[in-house]
């Protein structure tokens, strides 16, 4: 069995992040995307180093040493499980390759653990990006001594073990019970959202304990950290503490705990494995089939039904795209019941929320569309897209309209919320309606632009897609960065210059999104897109 894995997991990482590709294709066109992806990484990851290496100088600075390590170590947690938490089931339990698989004599345990081990190196070095710019600050400024470096190399890659099992737990439970019922992937996406609301509510409930520190506790305000740090997330503490006094058993300790997690929860993941994945493959069907009428429908609504069934039937598209739009309602009702007056106190400056509220709900919306990743979701189907009797303009009108349907619900409750909360006045309301509109609008032709110059048609698993493909790191974000960058500037200028900043705003925006539009429209969809394969 120890053979199979091997060689289970040598195939599962040997293209990861499209290195085999980078290395071995002799396609120009797709090594030049590659490494143009690649250098967007880098940078992503030199900024990643410099955020992370300031924040721990600051926390240095302020005589708050001895909780770098644990603040570090708690960060990458949250991130490997928050990530892990919406990927994990797919990842597991993907259907792609499962019927070559079974038919090879591989046991099914082998197969769970080497996607379990795939895991576990994207997610090292998630925590090493984050862990070791700090650490480096760390040691510049304190040089400590020799315990430390061996408790370091002793506990650093065990960081991701309890936050990944979490993740795969919550994820395959998710699976589990999902695979049982006839909607699966609405199911899984609906469960998944409700764990992610969850997590963040407990997230502000615990913040908001947190904020009633006496006078004492100021006084260190050290241990105020440790303390919040250990409601957080415990492991991360007695790690970090472990490092500081370079105590070796404790670090053992905080191993043992870690191996001893991720052991039970592989287990129970390999045990769990085959069910799960037969229960996957399974389809409900009716044999009461009657043929009835037949109705004929317009090109345009054909289209958009068919992107809506192909977006419901994934479970991780739906989870990724939905967040979004969820958290724009809940920020919404956050400002209905407790004021604005909350948010300001978050901000560094003094600003008018009323005139920035419109860009930040957008940007919310905005933070990852459906348009970035619909061509790619094809997937090796394009084919029969393209074999009908469609121009660009009918195929591409269909997926952004679809996106504009699946968010208009959740528009129109967050700005029932926000005219509730602000009482705006008719000028007011105008920009509270529009800006929104507006973004929202560039942001799903934005999002095809991207995916059609950056388009992946061969994956094995719809998370590479979602969560790992160009299009939708550069074009999910488009709308969420243009709109933060337009709350910055609105909320810079003298409140009587705002209405004609946001009239200009508008505008552009929209003049953009028409020659994108009309630009899209005339993209060779069938030679330049096929070229990408």
């Amino acid at each position: 069995m120890l053979t199979q894995i091997r060689i289970l997991t040598k195939l599962e990482l040997c293209n990861l992040y499209g290195l085999n590709v980078l290395r071995f294709s002799k396609d120009k066109k797709s090594k030049q995307k590659n490494m143009g992806l690649m250098a967007l990484w880098i940078i992503l990851l030199v900024i990643l180093i410099c955020y992370v290496g300031g924040l721990s100088y600051g926390l240095i600075y302020l005589g708050l040493e001895d909780a770098v390590p644990a603040y570090l170590i708690t960060v990458s947690g949250l991130l490997i499980f928050f990530f892990g938490m919406l990927k994990a089931g797919n990842i597991i339990f993907q259907r792609e390759g499962y019927d070559i698989l079974c038919a090879l004599p591989l046991r099914t345990g082998a197969i769970a653990v080497s996607r379990l081990l795939k895991m576990y190196v994207e997610d090292l070095l998630m925590a090493l990006a984050v862990l070791l710019p700090g650490i480096g600050v760390y040691i510049w400024n304190i040089r400590p001594g020799t315990g430390f470096y061996l408790t370091v190399l002793l506990g650093t890659w065990i960081i991701p073990l309890i936050p990944m099992a979490a993740s795969i737990l919550m994820g395959t439970l998710i699976t589990g019970i999902s695979s049982r019922m006839r909607h699966k992937s609405l199911l899984s996406a609906g469960l998944s959202i409700l764990a992610v609301l969850g997590i963040l509510y407990g997230s502000s409930r615990l913040w908001a304990v947190e904020g009633d520190i006496n006078p004492e506790m100021l006084k260190d305000l050290s241990a105020s950290i440790m303390a919040l740090l250990e409601k957080v997330y415990p492991p991360a503490v007695w790690l970090g503490m472990a490092m500081i006094r370079g105590d070796i058993p404790g670090a053992l300790v905080c191993v043992s705990l870690s191996l001893a997690v991720f052991g039970a929860v592989a287990a129970t993941v390999a045990f769990s494995f085959q069910k799960i994945s037969q229960s996957l493959q399974g389809n409900f069907a009716k044999h009461d089939y009657r043929m009835g009428k037949l109705k004929a429908d317009s090109l345009l609504r054909s289209l958009c039904k068919r992107e809506l069934r192909r977006y419901f039937s994934s479970s991780i598209y739906v989870t990724n795209t939905i967040i979004g739009p969820v958290m724009g309602c809940v920020l919404s009702a956050a400002l209905l019941f407790s004021g604005t007056d909350f948010m300001e106190g978050l901000l560094p400056l003094p600003i008018d929320m009323d005139s920035i509220v419109p860009f930040l709900i957008s940007g919310v919306f905005c933070m990852m569309t459906t348009t970035a990743t619909s061509i790619s979701m094809e997937g090796k189907n394009w084919w029969i897209l393209k074999s009908l009797p469609l121009t660009t303009k009918n195929i591409l009108d269909g997926k952004i309209l679809m996106n504009l349907l699946l968010l208009l619900p959740f528009y129109l409750l967050s700005e029932l919320f926000l005219i509730v909360a602000l009482k705006p006045g008719a000028g007011e309301l105008l920009w509270l309606l529009l800006i929104p509109a507006v973004i929202i609008l560039f942001s799903c032709v934005y999002g095809i632009a991207v995916n059609l110059r950056f388009p992946v048609l061969v994956w094995e698993s719809e998370v590479r897609i979602v969560k790992q493909s160009a299009s939708a790191m550069l074009g999910g974000m488009g709308g969420f960065i243009l709109a933060i960058l337009c709350a910055v500037a609105v909320g810079a200028v003298p409140g009587e210059y705002a209405a004609y900043l946001k009239a200009g705003i508008c505008a552009v925006i929209m003049a953009t999104t028409a020659v994108l539009y009309r630009s899209n429209n005339r993209f060779d969809i069938c030679g330049k897109v096929l070229s990408h394969r």
